[in-house]
């Protein structure tokens, strides 16, 4: 079967590399006394209260409803519910990712390539699959990102349905809110569609709103506090590192390298780049590399933005085929990483060493790529 700009076997490929990207990433061990610290014990507590709430959780996951509630709603073990439910999110999670690089104008076969390199990301996707009882961030990302793809599409319906519910999940979502005006703004949009917007801005200011005065949690820390901690990261050098290259490993360095043509990017997708400050906005409010991967989609989109610029002209150096496959395999390479995994690092210092040297390796391919297709095109357009 084939769809407008992709085809079901491609949809049927990423449902395979997520899933062998889950196995691959293995599960928490959520009952050992040294993960005890770990927020899954917030989520937990809190679908095992289901359908009461637990006021006892610290903000803000006390307000994040509506994952652990799912959890708890099912009739298996509390940890197995999270397992199925964040099984299906992340699943989701890829074709919704697929389908954002698709209504970006990335080629399918360029875009199926990217979202396989996105599974195997360590941060972003093994992580959310190793600690499924995060399944707030999964059906967080999943939603924020369906409404992209909802907004361009001016399908306001479902996105009246899903936004203000999917501030429940995770307050995450509200970075729609400077992106859809911006993109509004930038299109031309009419009177009508932004009176729409308003509207929906509204209600999720009501439910945001609402749902912290209803619910009476004293403990945990405030937004500024977050903030007060968190600020110090951005005069750290290497702290800077851990929160904006590292976690984009192997491709982290590459829109440093590329400055122009992630210039040229933002400039084609303006509200992209609202959209990037945002998130760097709310990156002052928690973990480095966890806050930082609302920005995934639009990495990988900037990747697909690079990778077609040097098919573009149909002369390149290496087959279309070998490069993915090539980018495909450093991803994977990158994978690896001492925390978590059925195969894990024996320590920190590999997956330092081999973060460094996959991010440069990736790096010397890119520019290897575009300097020889650029060779080839000169003597194409000489002949």
């Amino acid at each position: 079967m084939k769809f407008d700009n992709f085809s079901i076997k491609q949809l049927l490929i990423l449902l395979a590399t997520a899933i062998a990207s889950m196995l691959l990433s293995g599960q928490v061990e959520f009952w050992l006394p040294e993960n005890s610290h770990m927020d899954l014990n917030k989520y937990f507590g809190m679908a095992e209260a289901f359908p009461s709430l637990n006021t006892n959780i610290v903000k803000p996951f006390v307000f994040r409803i509506i994952s652990p509630w799912l959890a708890g709603s099912l009739p298996f073990s509390i940890p197995i519910n999270f397992y199925i439910l964040n099984f299906i999110s992340l699943i989701l999670f890829s074709f919704v990712f697929f389908l954002f690089l698709i209504e970006h104008k990335i080629d399918s076969t360029i875009a199926l390539a990217l979202t396989i390199c996105f599974q195997l990301n360590r941060y972003f996707f093994q992580f959310l699959s190793w600690d499924y009882f995060h399944l707030t961030d999964s059906l967080s990302y999943v939603i924020l990102f369906s409404s992209f793809i909802l907004l361009r599409k001016k399908k306001w319906l479902p996105l009246f349905l899903i936004l203000p519910l999917g501030i429940l999940v995770k307050e995450y979502v509200v970075l729609i809110i400077p992106v859809g005006y911006a993109y509004l703004f930038l299109h031309k949009s009419s009177k009508n569609e932004i009176i729409k917007f308003s509207i929906l801005t509204f209600l999720m200011a009501i439910v945001f709103l609402g749902i912290r005065v209803l619910i009476k949690a004293e403990s945990g820390e405030s937004l500024f506090s977050q903030y007060i901690t968190q600020v110090v990261y951005y005069s750290n050098p290497i702290a800077l590192l851990k929160r904006f290259i590292v976690p984009f490993t192997p491709f982290g360095l590459l829109p440093i390298i590329f400055y122009k043509d992630i210039y040229r990017f933002f400039v084609k997708h303006k509200y992209l780049f609202v959209y990037f400050l945002s998130v760097l906005a709310i990156t002052f409010f928690g973990e480095p590399e966890r806050l930082i991967a609302p920005l995934a989609p639009i990495h990988f989109t900037f990747l697909g933005f690079l990778l077609q610029n040097t098919f573009s002209n149909g002369h390149y150096f290496y087959s279309k085929k070998v490069t993915l496959i090539t980018i495909i395999g450093l991803s994977f390479l990158s994978s690896f990483y001492h925390l978590w995994g059925i195969v894990k690092f024996p320590n920190s210092t590999f997956t330092i060493i081999s973060t460094i040297l996959l991010s440069v390796t990736t790096v010397l391919f890119f520019i290897f790529l575009n300097r020889k297709n650029q060779i080839k095109i000169d003597y194409k357009s000489n002949q």
